[in-house]
């Protein structure tokens, strides 16, 4: 592609991308009600974009075409490029680009670039960028986290580009100290040799999560950490790694179907203490997950979904926490539920991760100590505590059961007020009656502008 308009300056300032805890905006107002187990100090800057941000955005649109690049600057104000997520054109459609708006928690917002269709002859501008390589779709910009991807018709011949998804990759600083307290969350969780499960919708911020938990966990010299990036999004598509994981060693893995064989190199070759891995989608990259833990190495990775329970009834992915089956139960055990039911779903075994962290939005995150339990609970229809994680607080909530999911109310009194993981609380599952009795009027509260958080007044 050649090279687009200077930026000119626009980008000039650290962007700083934190949004403190707005309840009446996020649906948490529960008139002081709440139980908070643990506060910490948010970093003085809050959660910012990493140092090289504003030079890797000049990269990026200096390598657009020139056309597109100019349009968007004499069109945007900086604040919205600044905050820009990505560019998407398709054959035939009015081109538009994702901005993230943070006035409504980070949420996705799409804005039209012109008010006309996009051309073949504007679509055909990006394909100098692969040199006609177009069989993986994607390519990297070298020396930024930014990435092109095609939309192709795979029945045509020669394959035509009918879209073209410009994605914005940028690293965040202060993120996991703002939304856990620091270091101490991962340092613990690694010292005890417990994995965890990052949980989270297309563009929720997961593979962000992993790049600033890379570079904190590097900068601990008792601990060797790798990165197995499955598309190359953590630490970019160059020949070296992104500065923003930190010192932790760098293991792309070229083509997607190939993850679960590099996870299986990292911890036969590297002497790990700690891999971190990307989406993990496969039955193959499930074992390959089992692999780790059962070599007592740490396992932080991310999967598609919303909450916990989406992933135990994913056929692929069940495994990571447990898995379910159908199991008979005798007549005594029947007749101690409340439905009576003998055919019942039971968990299958022990889960490959220990810990589990929801990420709904940017500064809405659901943690979850103790996965087998969280599980065992889900299955039997009963509630048990977890934590909802916002800036700077860890603040009670009951998971109760809804759905083939999980929703949260943070109106309940917390049956273990113990201490775990440096404060942020141990999980406990409810099996009382009286517990059940509370789980049921919970789930009758007022909804939230999200289906899975329930807040009762």
């Amino acid at each position: 592609m050649n090279g687009g308009a200077p930026l000119q300056g626009f980008m000039n300032g650290a962007s700083n991308v934190n949004s403190g805890p707005n309840n009446a905006t996020n649906g948490f107002a529960t008139n002081g009600k709440h139980t908070v187990l643990r506060t910490w100090t948010r970093p003085p800057n809050g959660v910012t974009e990493w140092e090289g941000t504003n030079e890797e955005m000049k990269i990026l649109f200096d390598t657009l075409p020139q056309g597109l690049s100019e349009h968007l600057i004499q069109m945007f104000p900086r604040e919205i490029l600044i905050n820009l997520n990505e560019i998407y054109l398709q054959l035939g459609q009015i081109p538009e680009c994702v901005v993230a708006n943070h006035e409504n928690g980070g949420k996705s917002e799409r804005i039209d670039i012109w008010d006309r269709p996009c051309t073949a002859a504007e679509i055909n501008l990006f394909g100098s960028f692969f040199d006609g390589e177009t069989a993986t779709k994607r390519k990297g910009i070298p020396g930024t986290l930014h990435r092109v991807s095609l939309i192709t018709h795979p029945l045509k011949n020669p394959v035509p580009v009918l879209g073209v998804a410009v994605r914005v990759g940028r690293a965040l600083q202060g993120l996991l100290e703002t939304m856990t307290g620091g270091p101490e969350f991962l340092y613990d969780l690694a010292y005890k040799h417990k994995s965890l499960l990052i949980i989270g919708k297309p563009g929720v911020g997961k593979t962000t999560a992993l790049r600033e938990i890379a570079s904190i966990l590097s900068k601990n010299k008792y601990l060797n950490t790798v990165v197995v990036d499955k598309t190359c999004e953590i630490a970019g598509d160059g020949l070296e790694p992104h500065p923003a994981i930190g010192r932790a060693r760098w293991m792309p893995v070229g083509r997607s179907n190939h993850q679960a064989e590099i996870m299986r190199e990292a911890v036969e070759n590297q002497t790990p203490d700690c891999i971190i891995v990307d989406e993990i989608s496969s039955k193959d990259e499930v074992g390959a997950a089992k692999t780790i833990a059962q070599r007592g190495v740490q396992l932080i990775a991310t999967v598609h979904g919303a909450t916990l329970p989406e992933v135990l009834h994913c056929k692929e992915r069940g495994d990571l926490v447990g898995g379910c089956s159908t199991v008979t139960l005798s007549g005594r055990e029947a007749e101690r539920r409340k439905d009576k039911r003998k055919q019942v779903l039971k968990r299958g075994k022990e889960p490959i991760f220990n810990a589990a962290i929801e990420l709904h939005s940017r500064n809405r995150w659901i943690y979850h100590p103790v996965i087998k339990e969280a599980v065992d609970a889900y299955l039997d229809g009963e509630t048990c505590d977890a934590q909802l994680l916002e800036p700077g607080r860890a603040i009670a909530c009951a998971s109760i059961p809804a759905d083939g999911s999980f929703e949260y109310s943070v109106d309940f009194k917390p049956q273990n007020h113990g201490q775990n993981h440096n404060g942020m609380g141990q999980q406990t599952s409810k099996k009382k009656n009286k517990n059940k009795k509370q789980a049921s009027q919970q789930q009758g509260g007022r909804g939230t502008n999200n289906k899975n958080f329930t807040i009762k007044k």
